[in-house]
């Protein structure tokens, strides 16, 4: 049986966790909290809710730009 992590965030919608849980092939999710300066993932609270009241790990992370090469 292949497992595997993945990453998720608004652009992915609505999730159906209970289906991911159920499933049993995702080992873990990494969950963009956010972007830029102060930008929110509108789906994060939902998301790292979810992952936590089905005991899915999970670890976040915030994607950053870079506006200049220093």
């Amino acid at each position: 049986m292949d497992c595997f992590m993945i990453d998720v965030s608004y652009h992915n919608g609505v999730i159906d966790w209970d289906q991911i849980k159920a499933n049993g092939k995702v080992q873990a999710v990494m969950i963009r909290a956010g972007y830029g300066a102060g930008n929110i993932d509108t789906r994060f609270v939902e998301n790292i809710k979810a992952c936590n009241r089905l005991g899915i790990p999970c670890g976040v992370y915030w994607f950053s730009y870079a506006y200049s090469v220093d």
